[in-house]
């Protein structure tokens, strides 16, 4: 039997259009224990919605020093300021988001799934697989 836990939490990020002006945009971040090295960055517009799978791992690294080497890249900046790079084949997103709001969601995965001892339930997993 596997317990699974549930983590989620909303937050607000400005947006960095292309010229330079700044949107506020919510983001809501969730996490799963039966995933556990994904966290969902779920992006809200007025009329659109954009889903990303980051790494668990790159959002903790990138809280103290540059992470990531693909479409997601992440870094520390000012204050309490973090900057996250989204890159598709054809754009490229920047966003400035609350280091602390990512820091406490981060610390909740870890208290629920420390690191190191992540484990997938393959049997679950071919289950939703399947499904």
């Amino acid at each position: 039997m596997f317990n699974e836990t549930r983590i989620g939490t909303a937050t607000v990020v400005e947006f960095i259009r292309p010229d330079g002006t700044v949107e506020p945009m919510n983001v809501d971040l969730h996490y799963r224990s039966d995933d556990p090295h994904a966290v969902t960055l779920r992006f809200h517009t007025s009329d659109q919605e954009s889903t990303w799978l980051v790494g668990r791992e790159l959002l903790s690294d990138g809280l103290l020093a540059p992470a990531g080497l693909g479409d997601v890249r992440l870094r520390p900046d000012h204050d309490d300021v973090l900057v996250l790079d989204l890159f598709t084949e054809d754009s490229h997103a920047v966003f400035h988001l609350p280091a602390t709001d990512l820091r406490r969601f981060l610390e909740s995965t870890y208290a629920a799934v420390p690191a190191g001892r992540e484990v997938v339930d393959f049997d679950l997993l071919l289950k939703d697989l399947l499904a």
